[in-house]
């Protein structure tokens, strides 16, 4: 004999909303718990087609979310290859790794440094010189020190 503990396990192996309030309606039905009252059994139909009609809306929400899902994820790829197309595909880029002369340490730049004739890639550790190219003119060029006019002064 099912007792009603083993049947409300049994609810646990149901999945959908709507086999679940089916498999409730069941054990009303079948066990005859509506209550001695005809006024109740009255309630409990009531109780039941609301329950009912949450279950079809619950399932109309649940298609509704997949659809919008699987419309959004197609938005995103459409966007991403725009993306691509606009911008250019940035994945396509090379990267140049070079120990630091003078701590050691790792650097990690994009590959079109070293074409780059206007360019210095220095070291974020240490500030040592990694990559200078031909033509890069170094602002403190331009300035002189200010230690050589100090000496200037000093005679």
């Amino acid at each position: 004999m099912l007792t009603l503990e083993s049947q409300a396990k049994g609810v646990l192996l149901v999945n959908t909303a709507k086999e679940k309030i089916a498999y409730l309606r069941g054990l009303l039905e079948g066990g005859n718990l509506y209550g001695k009252d005809p006024s109740d059994r009255v309630i409990w139909d009531q109780l039941m087609d609301i329950l009912d009609d949450l279950a079809v809306s619950i399932n109309a929400l649940g298609a509704n979310q997949d659809e919008l899902t699987e419309y959004v994820e197609a938005i995103d790829s459409d966007l991403m290859d725009l993306e691509d197309e606009v911008y250019g595909d940035d994945d396509d880029e090379d990267w140049v790794e070079v120990d630091c002369p003078e701590c050691g340490e790792p650097v990690t730049f994009e590959e079109g440094f070293l074409y780059d004739d206007d360019v210095q890639v220095t070291c974020p550790e240490c500030g040592g010189v990694v990559h200078r190219g031909d033509s890069f003119q170094d602002f403190d060029d331009f300035f002189p020190d200010d230690d050589e006019d100090d000496e200037e002064d000093d005679e």
